[in-house]
């Protein structure tokens, strides 16, 4: 299928068209196995940043949680402080004998 002009050269070699063909799907099977490569990293990376990040956000919970739990005791000392409420010593007990006992 070699295509001549007038003078007798070829306008379209065959042995270099297939070459050229050759070459360009090298190429071009690299560039996809380099994208899908690069692809499978990223995925590897967020992976482990999604995994960081719910490590980050339980922290973060207890945390909160620590601080609310603080706030609640020093809340509740400063208006114990506010009240002038004083604090519980030792408590002594009523004892009733044996004879004691209630009637209607």
């Amino acid at each position: 299928m070699e295509k001549k002009l007038s003078a007798g050269k070829p306008i379209l070699n065959l042995k270099n068209f297939n070459k050229a063909l050759f070459f360009i799907i090298i190429i071009l099977s690299v560039y996809y196995i380099a994208g899908a490569n690069d692809l499978a990293i990223r995925g590897f990376a967020l992976s482990e940043l999604k995994q960081e990040k719910n490590k980050l956000a339980e922290a973060n919970n207890r945390l909160e949680l620590n601080g609310l739990t603080l706030s609640s005791y020093a809340g509740i000392k400063e208006r114990i402080r506010d009240l002038k409420m004083v604090a519980v010593g030792e408590i002594g007990y009523l004892t009733a004998g044996a004879e004691a006992v209630a009637k209607k």
